[in-house]
């Protein structure tokens, strides 16, 4: 699973929300989680601006969770703009590089609007973490593995 600026921002933001239990079953080892360098940059630039009080969190969950750190090539990035906008390029190609099935992100304007797009393209499935977390206790409850 490939975690996008946003949730890794929640999780520190907040402890009792979903992006923070998806980080945690990360933890757990429920999940391989990956990001790029790019994400974490992100992830401290928009903390250090919005809620500096996060920024312990942040590195508290950064250095507890074994996080695959990922980075995606040009020609993947390349890629992914034919399909999502130049900025949010380089998070689609950091999940097509880590091979995730899942993108998680809070970010509806660019990247959940273009889900279908995204999964035709890439065959990643672009959720929030209430939905993956949703979709894969489902799948065990069920089961499946």
């Amino acid at each position: 699973m490939f975690l996008d600026s946003s949730v890794f921002m929640a999780a520190a933001i907040s402890a009792s929300g979903s992006a923070r239990q998806l980080l945690l079953l990360g933890l757990q080892r429920e999940f391989l989680l990956s990001v790029s360098a790019l994400v974490l940059e992100e992830t401290e630039r928009n903390l250090s601006r919005k809620a500096p009080q996060a920024l312990p969190a942040f590195g508290l969950l950064h250095a507890a969770i074994n996080l695959a750190i990922v980075e995606p090539s040009r020609t993947q990035v390349l890629r992914a703009a034919k399909v999502v906008d130049v900025k949010d390029a380089p998070i689609v190609a950091g999940a097509v590089r880590a091979r995730a099935t899942y993108l998680a992100t809070y970010d509806r304007r660019h990247l959940l609007t273009k889900r279908a797009e995204i999964e035709a393209a890439f065959g990643i499935r672009t959720t929030t973490p209430d939905e993956v977390i949703t979709i894969t206790v489902n799948r065990v409850n069920d089961g499946e593995s």
